[in-house]
C-alpha cells in the first residue's frame, strides 16, 4: 500500500507553527513533538511531551495538535499520544475521545 509520501512532512510543518498558550512560543521552538508517523493511509499518530509533567495545558496542547493535523488535506484520522505527563492516560483519553 502506498501512502501520500509527504503527508507526515505536511503535518509536521503545520504543527510546528502552533503557538503554545503558556509560553507564546511556537511548538517547533519548544521541541515538544517527539514523533509523527503514518501507520496507514490517512491515519497520523503524533506523540508529544509537555514542557512539564504537571502541565495544566496538556489536554489543550493535544487537541491543538489533533486539530492542526486534521486540517491537512489527506489526513482522515489522528491519534495524539501524550508522554511524560503525570496523567498521560487521562490526557490521552480526553484528547482522543471524539476521534472518528
Amino acid at each position: 500500500m502506498k501512502f501520500l509520501p509527504d503527508l507526515v512532512k505536511q503535518v509536521h510543518e503545520k504543527v510546528q507553527d502552533i503557538i503554545d498558550e503558556e509560553t507564546n512560543r511556537k511548538f517547533g521552538e519548544l521541541n515538544i513533538i517527539t514523533e509523527i508517523t503514518q501507520p496507514s493511509e490517512g491515519y497520523i499518530v503524533i506523540k508529544f511531551q509537555p514542557l512539564s509533567p504537571y502541565s495544566p495545558l496538556a489536554v489543550n496542547t493535544g487537541r491543538a495538535l489533533r486539530d492542526a493535523a486534521l486540517s491537512v488535506q489527506g489526513v482522515k484520522k489522528v491519534k495524539v499520544e501524550c508522554i511524560g505527563h503525570m496523567q498521560d492516560d487521562l490526557v490521552n483519553r480526553l484528547v482522543n475521545r471524539n476521534n472518528p
